[in-house]
């Protein structure tokens, strides 16, 4: 596992001005924050800070909790208000060592826990319970162990090979872009440099952290078997 150092809270929050159902992420000097759009005036708030901010975060009472928000976003969005409960929760990735043992399979975060910077925590565990319900229903058609090892193998090597690239991509990339030193700050701003002056890069990036790149890498399953 990797511990970014760094606490996640996550509320539903009603804001004066609309969203324009747009999705953004702002990586700061000591925070990241991010917006997913709800309804018109309803959205998701995310916001990293180290732990010892976010607890002084969270003490505060809901007015002037929501005035912080609010200021963290610069305005943008108006007046906000709190339209749900505060979730937070520490910053770690994992990535297990084995995905299975005998007559034991891991899936979901258990298998591989994602940074939440590209989202595709999800895709990943959808694809797992693709692989493996696949491994399951084969064997039962055919009257066979459901849980032999060769077929567990096969769902962990296939797991593996799909998910391992982007997992460590996404961990550079988030360790990149949650380091306020000095040092990683001139990295970030060379990579956005060649990034917005070099197409073809900025291309691939948007392509392998698309839904049209997990498409093409066989992470995103049309459908689970047996419910079409």
């Amino acid at each position: 596992s990797h511990d970014f150092g760094k606490t996640m809270l996550v509320c539903r929050m009603q804001h004066e001005q609309p969203h324009h159902h747009t999705a953004w992420e702002w990586f700061g000097i000591g925070q990241t924050l991010a917006l997913l759009p709800l309804s018109e005036h309803l959205s998701s708030v995310v916001l990293t800070l180290p732990p010892h901010e976010m607890q002084a975060l969270l003490e505060l009472p809901d007015a002037d909790f929501e005035r912080d928000i609010a200021r963290r976003y610069q305005g943008r969005l108006g007046e906000m208000k709190r339209a749900g409960s505060r979730h937070t929760y520490p910053l770690i990735g994992v990535y297990a060592q084995r995905f299975v043992a005998p007559r034991f399979a891991l899936i979901g975060d258990a298998a591989v826990g994602m940074h939440p910077v590209t989202a595709h925590g999800f895709n990943f565990g959808l694809h797992g319970v693709d692989l493996l319900s696949r491994e399951i229903l084969a064997a039962a058609r055919a009257g066979a162990d459901i849980a032999a090892p060769e077929r567990l193998q096969r769902y962990e090597a296939a797991h593996r090979r799909a998910t391992r690239p982007l997992y460590l991509a996404t961990q550079a990339i988030a360790t990149l872009y949650t380091d306020d030193r000095t040092p990683a700050r001139l990295v970030r701003r060379l990579v956005l440099d060649a990034s917005s002056r070099i197409g073809p890069l900025r291309l691939a990036i948007a392509t392998a952290l698309s839904e049209d790149g997990l498409s093409l890498r066989g992470l995103l399953p049309s459908a689970l078997p047996g419910l079409r």
